[in-house]
């Protein structure tokens, strides 16, 4: 029951053409770093996040969404 939401939306994002994921925005590996420095300046969306987030979080995170399907 826990893949239900993520299925639903992957299949929404997929049947709509939005794009697969930060690799199809033109972002790479070279970016993570700087992604996960931006991510942590944005404190005002992470507060609210039910656990801790720092940058190995961010990390792994921002690496999982390169592509979804």
């Amino acid at each position: 029951m826990s893949e239900a939401l993520p299925r639903t939306l992957l299949s929404l994002m997929h049947d709509t053409g939005i794009a697969n994921g930060l690799d199809a925005l033109g972002y790479g590996e070279a970016d993570v770093s700087t992604l996960i420095d931006g991510t942590l300046k944005q404190q005002r969306l992470l507060v609210n996040c039910p656990r801790a987030v720092g940058a190995e979080e961010l990390r792994y995170v921002i690496q999982q969404s390169f592509k979804y399907w």
